[in-house]
């Protein structure tokens, strides 16, 4: 469903928006070396019922191992390339350059958003786990994963559309602004609609400045003269997952 040019409205933001530059990548931890190059996942139910998985168990006896992904090749330069020098990691990130513009493209998103999000999200490392139980590249948490139709989390172009194919359902839910399609990546969309705007969580401040911080740093050698990575609606805003 095409519409008019929906404009991200910035000043609000950086008016109302006093945090720290910290906590960004909030709740990621670094892929686990299992065997050859493979991965283990381990994963805990608390007292509330929530399931958390991750690949880092710290040693507490209440995690237990989930699954166990065999090595291969990619998955052994992957694990290297996080290894590296900070000056390696755009090397890595040139990886999804293709995948990139085919999601943009796709779901009518800048590129750079969807750079960004993937950046700050996981670092660009494909096999990522964070401690909530979020996945991959775009960090899907196993509820928006089905919801999207991605039953592969781990397979980078599944999980890079299903990301990008949340921005742009968010997109469509807050009218194009994308400060609050950030917050409600990270918060969700339910705590954006409860607070009327930005929750007042301190990570999710912390991380949309995050992601709007590199936005900028992505578009700005390419962005033509005027253009801040507009966005337009495509699909009907109702089916956006709580």
């Amino acid at each position: 469903m095409a519409g008019r040019p929906i404009a991200p409205r910035w000043s609000p933001f950086w008016r109302r928006l006093a945090v720290g530059l910290g906590a960004v990548g909030l709740g990621l931890v670094a892929p686990t070396v299992s065997g050859e190059g493979g991965q283990s996942y381990y994963r805990y139910r608390d007292a509330n019922g929530v399931l958390h998985i991750t690949n880092v168990p710290r040693g507490d006896a209440k995690w237990k191992l989930w699954r166990r992904f065999p090595g291969s090749g990619g998955d052994r330069a992957g694990h290297a390339a996080s290894k590296r020098k900070a000056s390696n990691s755009s090397e890595r990130a040139r990886r999804y350059d293709g995948l990139i513009r085919e999601a943009s493209e796709r779901y009518e998103l800048p590129p750079a958003l969807v750079r960004a999000v993937m950046r700050t999200e996981s670092n660009f490392h494909p096999t990522a786990v964070s401690s909530a139980g979020a996945m991959g590249l775009m960090q899907l948490m196993p509820s928006t994963a089905r919801f999207l139709g991605v039953s592969r989390p781990f397979e980078p172009r599944q999980n890079v559309m299903g990301g990008a194919k949340f921005l742009r359902l968010l997109a469509n839910r807050f009218d194009g602004d994308m400060v609050l399609v950030l917050a409600g990546y990270h918060a969700g969309a339910g705590a954006v609609q409860k607070y009327g705007g930005v929750p007042p969580y301190e990570s999710t401040r912390a991380y949309v400045k995050a992601v709007l911080r590199r936005y900028y740093r992505y578009a700005r050698p390419k962005a033509p003269t005027g253009q801040t990575g507009d966005v337009r609606r495509r699909t009907p805003a109702r089916f956006v997952a709580e």
